[in-house]
């Protein structure tokens, strides 16, 4: 193990290197937490006691547990469903320090997959919004399932250089920079794609690591919250960093996590001191907590203008403006499809992009002018050739209330099928209309189908079904 990860420059910060190479040989232990827009932690549990898992509930973050020897977390109905997602058990600090509070206005500036983002959504609630910018394409999807999947209404996504992103000074009450860098705390993961030290990258990642912190402290309120992440033990990508950007712009306050170890920041590296305020940050050493390795920092903005930013030249726009909804026969499609109270879709606004695609968003939601909106809220249903079609994240938001063209599996083989997008010959006699159905099984609202007569063909998005997730 010594000899498989270049680490040993690292041991002069640990009371118990013998302690980190021991770990570090170990699995890392999977772990999840509950939505509560979905689910309860009662139900979560039947149901994964269900799949013959033993959950553990982790003493320092209420509605996660852990999942020991589990390799494929994702693969059960119930995470399909939206009841749970599957994140690495340290990198939950990151939004506990940053501490978002009901009502308010957050950005993720760094959001892909959407782990994150969505532990931010559920505490600014409804009435706030939650801005998650991605700035590369690939991962754009990968965070639009996160939020469709768990139902996250008051997410909205946008699709810039993070260093760059078009926002007047002072938008946000708080903003997460989970920032890109080496990666080497994610070396227990098993799917860890870690390619080793590599100094030149290194020393890119930090000045990107740089400017991104630099634009969060211009974007957050004087007084606000900056909470500045990594997953690399490495101090040039961490307190070397805070020591760079912050002057007198903010200062690393204390924060605590009743439950879990930690090292503070440290102030000497390499020959150089940093800023006192540094020893206020977390470091999390695997060996601590059996997770991997974390590095988190809360940032308190202070009143002091930021210098102004290097003009840059604008990013050409991506995507057309949404706009709001202006015809009413897509709802009304939607509501008698399925049966639904029309009062049921007051709390929400719509908007469309072009001719195809509608979506939802609360209506307190926020959407930023000025930048590439690539998505607001959930996606509730396309146009085609001959009518709609409705998502499935829409349908599962609905799926208790709705009451016509519905079809519940009687058989848990049947709905893994489905599921995995597999076509079924269901027993009649036939109930629904031919078109597009709501599919169930037992507690769990699967989502779109497409039904004739007594075939039913999925409508599942392909990847839903998780067979292994990180």
């Amino acid at each position: 193990m010594k000899t498989e990860y270049p680490f040993h420059r690292y041991e002069p910060l640990m009371e118990d290197p013998e302690a980190f190479w021991a770990c570090l040989a170990r699995p890392l232990p999977a772990c999840l937490w509950v939505n509560p827009y979905k689910t309860d932690p009662e139900r979560l549990l039947a149901s994964l006691r269900e799949e013959g898992y033993e959950p553990e509930p982790l003493g320092w973050y209420p509605g996660a547990y852990r999942l020991p020897g589990v390799e494929k977390p994702g693969a059960t109905l119930a995470f399909v469903a939206g009841w749970y997602y599957v994140q690495e058990e340290i990198a939950l600090t990151a939004v506990v320090a940053l501490d978002p509070q009901p009502g308010e206005r957050v950005l993720d500036l760094c959001a892909a997959p959407g782990g994150k983002t969505a532990q931010i959504a559920l505490r600014v609630g409804l009435e706030g919004t939650v801005v998650a910018n991605e700035f590369h394409t690939r991962r754009l999807s990968s965070l639009r399932a996160t939020i469709e999947r768990l139902g996250l209404p008051q997410v909205v996504v946008t699709h810039h250089d993070g260093t760059t992103l078009p926002l007047q000074e002072g938008t946000f009450d708080r903003v997460l920079v989970d920032a890109p860098c080496s990666g080497e705390g994610t070396v227990r993961k098993r799917s860890s794609s870690w390619k080793g030290y590599r100094p030149a990258f290194v020393e890119a990642a930090q000045q990107l690591q740089r400017q991104l912190l630099q634009q969060a402290l211009r974007l957050v309120k004087p007084g606000g919250v900056v909470v500045y992440s990594t997953c690399t033990y490495a101090p040039e990508e961490n307190e070397a960093v805070l020591d760079a950007v912050l002057g007198d712009w903010g200062y690393v306050e204390p924060f605590s996590i009743p439950g879990l170890r930690f090292r503070p920041g440290i102030r000497q590296w390499n020959g150089r001191t940093f800023r006192e305020d540094i020893a206020h940050a977390h470091r999390y050493w695997p060996h601590l907590n059996d997770t991997g390795g974390f590095f988190v920092a809360r940032i308190r903005r202070t009143d002091l203008p930021m210098p102004q930013a290097t003009a840059r030249r604008p990013e050409p726009a991506r995507y057309d403006t949404a706009r709001p909804l202006e015809e009413d026969s897509p709802l009304r499609w939607f509501t008698e499809r399925f049966g639904l109270d029309r009062s049921g879709l007051a709390p929400f606004r719509f908007w469309s992009r072009g001719r195809e695609k509608i979506w939802m968003t609360r209506a307190q939601t926020w959407l930023p002018e000025g930048v590439n909106l690539h998505s607001a809220g959930i996606a509730l249903l396309r146009r085609t050739h001959y009518n709609y079609k409705p998502t499935t994240a829409a349908l599962q938001y609905f799926g208790p209330q709705i009451q016509r063209n519905a079809i519940t599996l009687q058989h848990r083989d049947e709905a893994r099928r489905f599921v995995t997008g597999q076509s079924l010959v269901l027993p009649g006699p036939v109930t629904w209309e031919p078109g597009y159905v709501q599919v169930r099984f037992g507690p769990y609202e699967l989502g779109c189908g497409l039904a004739r007569g007594t075939q039913l063909h999925s409508q599942i998005p392909k990847g839903l079904w998780v067979l292994g997730s990180d």
